[in-house]
């Protein structure tokens, strides 16, 4: 057979692909288009978790920091002034001894603060990175000298609660917090030790008109884009916290340890209640 004959018993469309032919062999049909979206909607499902609590992860971490700086301060405060921690109702913490400036249990001297920063730390350790919108200008000022919220001496709102003596002892008119003070790094006789006690620790709170870990309206005169809640949240529980010890090691506690083993819990306060 010639290569004349072989041409003319092929059909046309076998031996010049048509530019139509072309089309359909690059693109994708509607049925094909709709896998590929299902499959990349499958493969964001599985990884968003795990991106979400690689996230959480890191921010425990920038948060551990944090207080590991703030615990290297309170130590080195310690060994100059016989092993006491500071007392936020003396001077120079307070302008009206024995009471404290602040009312809250995450209301801090700013003369302690300033300690703590001459020490090498910064604004952004007093604040833990998983609740980013506590940390502002409204927290940080609320109650500077000329602030109108500066009672018995200026304070500025941070992100942990802090286990010192005169802390938040404007919260009640009962002293419920007196027992959850710590004074020396040595330890009190007859309690737990050093490094079993928190100094400071991650904002653990709770709205007990509400229930509500997530949303605390029970404290007042900050704008309601400052949210004030738990700082480590798993939905609408909380995750655990990082808490500074005595002896200056931080350790992650989870919810369920902080629930059960002091049951009923320690707190400050009774509504908003802190829990450690």
């Amino acid at each position: 057979m010639t290569f004349k004959e072989v041409i003319s018993n092929k059909p046309i469309c076998q031996l010049v692909p048509s530019v139509l032919h072309k089309r359909r062999v690059g693109a994708f049909t509607l049925i094909e288009l709709l896998v590929v979206i299902a499959i990349i909607a499958i493969l964001a499902a599985l990884l968003l978790p795990a991106m979400a609590s690689a996230k959480e992860r890191a921010l425990r971490a920038a948060c551990k920091s944090n207080l590991r700086q703030i615990g290297i301060s309170l130590l080195g405060y310690s060994h100059d002034n016989n092993n006491l921690l500071p007392n936020l109702g003396d001077t120079p913490y307070s302008a009206a001894p024995p009471d404290a400036a602040g009312l809250w249990a995450w209301d801090i001297s700013t003369n302690l603060i300033d300690e703590v920063i001459r020490d090498g730390g910064s604004r952004n350790i007093f604040y833990c990175p998983s609740n980013p919108t506590w940390n502002c200008d409204d927290t940080w000022n609320f109650g500077i000298a000329g602030s109108g919220n500066d009672a018995n001496g200026g304070f500025r709102i941070t992100g942990y609660i802090w286990l010192l003596p005169g802390e938040g002892m404007h919260i009640t008119s009962t002293p419920l917090e007196q027992p959850y003070w710590k004074t020396n790094v040595l330890g009190i006789p007859g309690q737990i030790a050093p490094s079993d006690a928190e100094v400071v620790v991650d904002v653990v709170v709770q709205d007990k008109t509400t229930a509500s870990y997530s949303a605390v309206t029970s404290v007042g005169g900050l704008p309601a884009s400052v949210i004030q809640r738990t700082s480590h949240l798993n939905g609408a529980l909380p995750a655990g916290a990082n808490d500074l010890f005595e002896d200056g090691h931080v350790d992650w506690r989870q919810w369920r340890d902080i629930y059960n083993r002091n049951h009923p819990q320690k707190y400050f306060g009774a509504n908003p209640q802190f829990y450690f």
